[in-house]
């Protein structure tokens, strides 16, 4: 039986940013692109990690019995971590971007440092500016994403969620196969690489040069690749 594969997006955004992705995936399988609570059509209620899981949760209930294949970026990744133990067998592996920083040290400095920038503004000035990136960039992804709306606001929020949890403990109960992703200039993710794949004998590492934070934005033509090499791996056609 093929796998359903459960995209969960990053922090601020919505489960637009997945629709190249979804596009080319939805060809040959079951693909489910949530609203994380705090977030497009779920804005008006408070991201908590544990509603989190118990969304992910769910989900895969809906989808039983087929297996299942977390894909997550930032946020989502860390979502997805943490939602593995309730998904018991029907889990098969994971595919994950910018997700191996534990929130400590370092990372949790750069964070905070972005969290006290965005203060500086006002949120719908913040809001506006972010809209502005979008554009900029001409993500593939930046129409879908606009429609979903963003929510600056859900930042910090997230942060203070995740802060209350040690991924490396997390990591190191999980028994499914798990691919990394990351860019090569997402500095507060790299530094964590090592921690992650020591923490996990079945966790394996790309990188995409030259490129920041969002790889399933920035390149997801490339990230769609690995997520069918992973399921053809580890599943089978």
């Amino acid at each position: 039986m093929k796998p359903a594969l459960v995209l969960i997006h990053g922090a601020v955004l919505n489960g637009g940013m997945w629709a190249p992705i979804a596009a080319d995936l939805g060809r040959d399988f079951k693909v489910v692109t949530p609203d994380l609570p705090g977030h497009g059509t779920r804005a008006g209620e408070p991201f908590r990690l544990d509603t989190a899981v118990a969304m992910v949760r769910e989900i895969a209930q809906s989808l039983a019995p087929s297996p299942i294949v977390l894909c997550g970026d930032s946020l989502g990744g860390y979502v997805s971590l943490a939602s593995a133990a309730s998904l018991g067998d029907q889990l098969k592996g994971a595919v994950l971007g910018g997700c191996t920083g534990n929130f400590q040290g370092p990372v949790i400095l750069l964070l905070k440092a972005q969290m006290a920038l965005g203060k500086l503004a006002s949120p719908a000035k913040l809001k506006s500016q972010l809209e502005a990136r979008i554009l900029k960039e001409k993500y593939e992804a930046g129409p879908a994403i606009l429609a979903g709306g963003i929510t600056p606001e859900s930042f910090a929020v997230a942060v203070r969620e995740l802060q209350k949890v040690d991924f490396r403990a997390v990591l190191a109960s999980i028994t499914v196969p798990l691919v990394f992703v990351n860019g090569s200039r997402d500095w507060a993710h790299t530094l964590g690489e090592r921690g992650t794949l020591a923490a996990n004998p079945r966790a394996t590492l790309r990188r995409f040069p030259g490129t920041g934070h969002g790889v399933t934005i920035i390149r997801p033509a490339e990230f769609t690749a690995i997520v069918r090499e992973f399921v053809s791996l580890t599943i089978g056609d």
